[in-house]
């Protein structure tokens, strides 16, 4: 059975980091193949590049850089690979891959066998009426897998679809290594993502502003996106900004805590990959992050509040057992949230469909 994975890039990202996970099973009766839309071009780009070489994952790369050029013309270029290849299941993964397979179809219409993974809670924001029409698409060919039960509810609820099957993303335990910037004598916090409104980016500056006379913490900050302005109301000197870092989820057992102040999420794969790595995250009981902690999390608040933010960090913190807060998250996530339960359980998926 061969399986093609349709990502947007290769480069940093939630939903290609899943495709690579879920290609890298030992499953001998699988080949998988990963491709993308637009031509990846970042510094992280040749490390994942490297990565898919030595774990031995067939890749095909997009001969087109721009994103909406790449959407047109992929139905054109993929045609070649699918008759070359001929894929029993292609697997998309967010909105720029979905469009393009929903324009693919028109072209090779005698294709019936797709997996859509759904990451997130809102779908289409830029481009509502396109994204209704390729929702009928998926909906129709029964693809549609959720990867949290917010992402669930919340395209059932919009989409007017029923029984959408639930796997949760998976997450590798991986090897730590020492970050080369921790601040010593402090406790190191790390924030990590878009800077994008939906992670709660005025949330984390105001909080990391008030603690600023507080010279027990340290803000490590990694992201880049549309509210990088933000990030100038800064006032202090206990924080440091990133644009990114590579195979972070690396270096995140080296932090004392994760920061997350989200105001949605499809999945907080981040806070997943800090339980494994034994360090407690701090976040907004949001959709989507609340649901890879136990109900009882004692690092949580409600609506984004930035007193109760603050209230952890200056007295919270001090009253809680560090290493028994690392032993509930880490027992939860490797409960629910494994690599080899999501490989397991997206391979029976690819045979059921396949039997179909």
């Amino acid at each position: 059975m061969v399986i093609f994975h349709i990502i947007t890039h290769f480069d940093l990202g939630g939903a290609e980091r899943v495709a690579i996970n879920i290609a890298k099973s030992k499953s001998t009766d699988i080949k998988y193949h990963i491709v993308e839309v637009s031509r990846g071009k970042s510094d992280f780009t040749k490390k994942m590049l490297e990565e898919l070489d030595k774990t031995h994952i067939r890749y095909h790369r997009s001969p087109i850089s721009s994103n909406k050029l790449g959407i047109i013309l992929f139905p054109i270029w993929f045609l070649f690979l699918y008759i070359k290849f001929r894929p029993t299941i292609i697997h998309t993964h967010t909105e720029i891959p979905d469009l393009s397979i929903y324009l693919f179809h028109f072209i090779c219409p005698w294709h019936r066998n797709y997996i859509r993974t759904i990451h997130n809670t809102e779908l289409w924001n830029e481009w509502k009426s396109i994204g209704e029409k390729v929702e009928r698409f998926f909906i129709k060919h029964n693809s549609n897998v959720a990867i949290s039960e917010s992402v669930k509810e919340c395209y059932e609820r919009n989409y007017h679809a029923n029984n959408i099957p639930l796997i949760y993303n998976g997450v590798a335990v991986k090897e730590q290594k020492s970050f080369p910037q921790l601040i010593s004598g402090k406790k190191n916090i790390l924030f990590a993502g878009r800077l994008e409104e939906q992670k709660g980016i005025k949330t984390l500056v105001e909080v990391v502003n008030r603690l600023k006379d507080n010279k027990e913490y340290f803000f490590h900050i990694v992201g880049n996106g549309s509210q990088k302005d933000e990030l100038s109301k800064l006032k202090g000197d206990n924080f440091k900004l990133y644009n990114k870092i590579y195979d972070l989820a690396s270096y995140i057992g080296s932090f004392d805590y994760i920061f997350m102040p989200s105001k949605f999420e499809g999945l907080g794969l981040i806070a997943i990959e800090a339980s494994l790595a034994r360090t407690p995250s701090i976040i907004n009981s949001c959709i989507g992050l609340k649901e890879v902690f136990p109900k009882n999390w004692p690092l949580k608040v409600q609506d984004n509040s930035t007193d109760d933010f603050v209230d952890i960090f200056n007295d919270h913190l001090r009253q809680l057992d560090y290493n028994k807060l690392t032993d509930i998250a880490y027992q939860y996530a490797n409960t629910y949230f494994s690599l080899n339960q999501m490989q397991k359980k997206y391979e029976e998926l690819y045979h059921e469909r396949a039997r179909s």
